[in-house]
């Protein structure tokens, strides 16, 4: 028996933040939005990052809240098995796959304003490489 299972969704929201941004005990600000965010979509700069300005600390800025979308999540998942049956007893033999085509699927962008070196930029994953899995099951 072969069955898969292939799973898409479009990227998630988020909001470019300002960790240099005080506004009250453990919380921090967002940065002010000059003009369009939208940028190449690379991993070097998912967004354009220049329209974005840091603000004060303790003033609160302009910018929306998930008004941004990360990068899509695409996997395919498939299984195949085969049940082998003996005088009593049965075995099943299994094989899963996750992620059959290795597809790359990125995770947010670093969204901090004051980590210049990095903002703009992703650096993490959102899913694992093809990964396999083989089981045996007896039946008796």
């Amino acid at each position: 028996m072969l069955s898969g299972v292939y799973a898409v969704r479009s990227g998630r929201p988020y909001t470019v933040g300002q960790s240099s941004n005080n506004v009250g005990q453990s919380m921090t600000g967002l940065p002010d939005m000059a003009s369009d965010a939208e940028g190449p979509k690379t991993v070097d700069a998912w967004f354009n990052t220049a329209a974005f300005a840091a603000v004060p600390s303790g003033v609160f800025g302009n910018e929306r809240r998930n008004q941004l979308r990360g990068p899509g999540f695409q996997s395919f998942d498939m299984t195949l098995q085969r049940l082998i049956k003996f005088d009593r007893c049965s075995a099943t033999l299994r094989w899963d796959v996750f992620n059959l085509f290795n597809t790359t699927n990125f995770g947010l962008p670093n969204r901090n304003l004051s980590d210049a070196a990095t903002f703009g930029t992703i650096s993490s994953l959102s899913g694992d490489a093809r990964t396999m899995q083989l089981a045996v099951r007896f039946t008796f």
